[in-house]
């Protein structure tokens, strides 16, 4: 039997669980780029942003439109797997705030933001990137990366070529807790003899975590 694991096994709640920069320290920066870019995008909110907007105190979560403006946004799409939005507090100046898929959003940062100081995504910063970003997974949460990059104030949409030269500001990590019945329901299906197969979009060590939770070798 396969079955999906998001939601399927999981409950339908996704929590925010941690916002961590390059360091792999806690860093409010990284949670307030990410709630920036939360507010902002069109259509129905996935779980994921609903998530950040509830993961902030309630002062800090109000919609921050009384500073910051929506100039423009590059929605989500499965070939790119990540999304941009763009905002103003200054006139003069744009805010790109892209948020995905590590390895997507590695894929166009060349610098990265390390103890307050930008500095070249190098083999480095990969490697540190890696052990941290594994650790997170290793603890059964999903990380999403974050990156921004600051252009001059300008007329015209913003297309995905501008998705480029970014500086990586860290990582947004999620807990997606295993439903209570899936660990019994499990059970009386080994107990009947069907082998249950788990298909997911998520890293190896994610499901691995969430597969040891509910007993599932």
């Amino acid at each position: 039997l396969c079955t999906d694991k998001t939601v399927t096994l999981t409950q339908d709640k996704i929590v925010l669980e941690n916002h961590t920069a390059i360091s792999g320290k806690t860093s409010e920066r990284v949670l307030h780029i990410a709630w920036l870019h939360s507010p902002y995008q069109t259509g129905l909110k996935n779980l994921l942003d609903v998530a950040v907007l509830e993961g902030v105190d309630e002062e800090s979560a109000r919609t921050p439109s009384g500073r910051w403006q929506k100039v423009d946004e590059i929605p989500f799409d499965f070939e790119r797997r990540r999304m941009s939005v763009v905002v103003s507090e200054q006139q003069e100046v744009h805010q790109l705030i892209c948020k995905g898929a590590l390895q997507e959003i590695l894929n166009v940062s060349t610098q990265v933001r390390y103890n307050g100081d930008i500095v070249p995504l190098d083999d480095t910063m990969l490697r540190r990137i890696k052990r941290v970003t594994d650790n997170l997974n290793r603890q059964g949460l999903r990380v999403v990366a974050v990156a921004s990059k600051f252009l001059p104030a300008r007329e015209g949409d913003y297309q995905r070529i501008d998705e480029s030269d970014l500086i990586l500001e860290g990582y947004i990590a999620f807990l997606d807790p295993p439903k209570e019945t899936t660990a019994p329901a499990l059970k009386a299906l080994k107990a009947s003899g069907i082998t249950v197969k788990i298909l997911t979009g998520d890293s190896e060590l994610v499901a691995a975590k969430v597969c040891h939770e509910v007993g599932l070798d």
